[in-house]
Order: structure tokens, then C-alpha cells, then sequence
């Protein structure tokens, strides 16, 4: 897939996914207005927005069903709050890392998470959706990277491909300032499910932590 966005040209980032929403919604979920957003290319919100450490940017667009946000700097789009904005009644991905090369892979459904990891690491996997994600990554080419290998069956799943282009062009931009990071990185309730019988858990961890 030649066309495929190379993730590992990136150091910290966040691209998440979520089906029938539309990209204001998506960023209503960030809690940015998206009645200020403009849509711009990835090289016109570099040279055009100034992004500070406590601002997020955030750039919406949509695929068929579906609708994403990729965020570069200072990513906040794999928080439990935001996440379960994104999934409401439906179903969302988070895919991100961090600056320590962390990748985290969350899939939420229905206001719930219902499995969360990071790919190839088996002890930190929580949940059990019946898609069966962590397996399906695990199934991939040893040859492919942990972050590539979980794009390539989110791809799958959404039933199309993320491409550089995509995600370099046009999309709604929004630069969302003073962001809550202490609220973002507490517990939401009700959003974990239970840790169920035959998964793997690591007690004191929490994945995808927000710095």
C-alpha cells in the first residue's frame, strides 16, 4: 500500500476515528468550536496557527462513514473523556504515541472501552471486544511496525485507507488553547468495562497518560 500514511515519519501523535459523526462533531467532542474552525492544508495550519504547549490542534476530515482527527503536537485525542465523546451510541479508535515511542491502540463502543493495549505488548491488554484487535495486529508481519501493523487493521475495519494525502490536505482545523490536561487524565466513570475472563491486565497502569 504505497499510498498508506507513514506513521513513522511522526514522533507524538494521535489519529482517532469515529463512525457517523461528521467532522464538527468530531470536534465538538475535542471540545473546540468548530464554528471557528477553517479548513486548511497540513502545510497552511504549520505556517498559519501557532501552537503552544498548552494548546492542542486538532484537524478533522472524514472517510465514507467515517470521520478522524489526526493531531501532531500536544496530542490529546486518546483521553477517556474525549473518546467517549467520540463513540457515544457508535464506535471510535484511538491510535497514538508518545514521546517516549509508547504506542497505545484504544477501541471504544457504545460510551464504553472495550479494548486497550499497547500492540505486541500482551500484558497490557485490557478488554476483549469481539473484533479482536490485539490478535489481528499480532497476526501481521513481524517485519511491520507496531504502529503500522494497528493502521493497517483499523484500515481493515473501517473498510478504507489512511493516506498521506488525506491527512495533508484540506481539512476543518481548529486550534484549541488552554487545554484541561488535569481534567483530561482523570477517570471517567463508567467508561472501562470490567477486565474479563482470559485477558491480561498490568494493576497501576494506565495506558495513553497524559503528561
Amino acid at each position: 500500500m504505497p499510498t498508506t500514511w507513514d506513521i513513522e515519519e511522526y514522533g507524538d501523535f494521535c489519529l482517532t476515528l469515529s463512525r457517523n459523526l461528521n467532522p464538527e462533531q468530531v470536534l465538538t467532542a475535542f471540545g473546540a468550536d468548530p464554528g471557528e474552525a477553517r479548513l486548511m492544508s497540513a502545510s497552511q495550519s504549520e505556517s498559519g496557527i501557532g501552537v503552544s504547549e498548552t494548546s492542542a490542534l486538532l484537524r478533522a476530515g472524514d472517510i465514507g462513514t467515517w470521520s478522524f482527527c489526526i493531531e501532531i503536537a500536544n496530542p490529546i485525542g486518546f483521553a477517556d473523556l474525549i473518546l467517549k465523546n467520540l463513540c457515544g451510541d457508535s464506535e471510535a479508535f484511538a491510535l497514538s504515541r508518545s514521546g517516549h515511542s509508547m504506542t497505545t491502540f484504544k477501541y471504544a463502543q457504545d460510551g464504553r472501552l472495550s479494548e486497550s493495549f499497547e500492540p505486541r505488548n500482551p500484558q497490557t491488554v485490557r478488554g476483549d471486544s469481539h473484533h479482536a484487535f490485539f490478535q489481528r495486529i499480532q497476526n501481521t508481519s513481524s517485519g511491520t511496525s507496531a504502529a503500522m501493523a494497528s493502521l493497517q487493521v483499523i484500515s481493515e475495519h473501517i473498510g478504507a485507507e489512511i493516506t498521506s494525502s488525506l491527512l495533508n490536505g484540506p481539512l476543518l482545523t481548529a486550534n484549541l488553547e488552554n487545554v484541561d490536561r488535569a481534567l483530561l487524565a482523570r477517570p471517567v466513570p463508567g467508561f472501562h468495562s470490567p477486565t474479563r475472563h482470559g485477558t491480561r491486565s498490568v494493576l497501576g497502569r494506565r495506558l495513553g497518560t497524559i503528561g
